[in-house]
């Protein structure tokens, strides 16, 4: 096995597990807003003081929808759903070790970490710290930087293979 293939398995390992935890982190964060709304008692082991509270954001207007999508619209779901998704997605896209699909990845990491920034944004509004939150926001950090990386490494393979099919 070539280097290049083993540090991409490698790096696909590493998105792969980054993703499970951040489904992990999702599955939880829609486990928690599921038992509040059946049981107005619950309480999550992430609600530590008044302003340490998942189950405050998860709760919060801005725990649908991201707070801008209309309560109409179909998309109008809890914002652990489209987590849920997003990870399942990048694990599935993240197999190949083509350029487009990686590129993809990238593309999906950046959008998750603007998403990321506005969030925080939220829990600064909202007087908040909600510790799964901040948990999801380093787990699309470091998937970021994992897709940038393999994507680095796959524009240099092509690059290099290009080279020498030229000479």
């Amino acid at each position: 096995m070539t280097a290049i293939k083993k540090s991409l398995q490698k790096l696909n390992a590493g998105i792969i597990t980054t993703c499970i935890v951040g489904f992990a982190g999702s599955y939880y964060a829609y486990y928690v807003e599921l038992a509040k709304k059946e049981d107005d008692l619950y309480e999550a082991m992430c609600d530590i003081s008044e302003h340490v509270s998942c189950t405050k954001a998860f709760s919060s207007e801005y725990g649908k929808g991201f707070g801008i999508i209309p309560e109409t619209s179909l998309l109008h779901a809890p914002n652990p759903v489209y987590g849920l998704i997003f990870y399942v997605l990048v694990t599935i896209l993240s197999i190949s070790n083509r350029r487009m699909t990686s590129a993809l990845v990238v593309t999906l990491g950046i959008c998750a970490n603007l998403g990321t920034i506005y969030l925080a944004y939220i829990l600064y509004k909202l007087s908040n710290i909600c510790v799964v939150c901040v948990s999801l926001y380093v787990v699309n950090a470091i998937l970021l930087i994992l897709a940038v990386k393999k994507h680095r490494k796959l524009c240099r393979k092509n690059g290099t293979n290009k080279k020498k099919k030229s000479k």
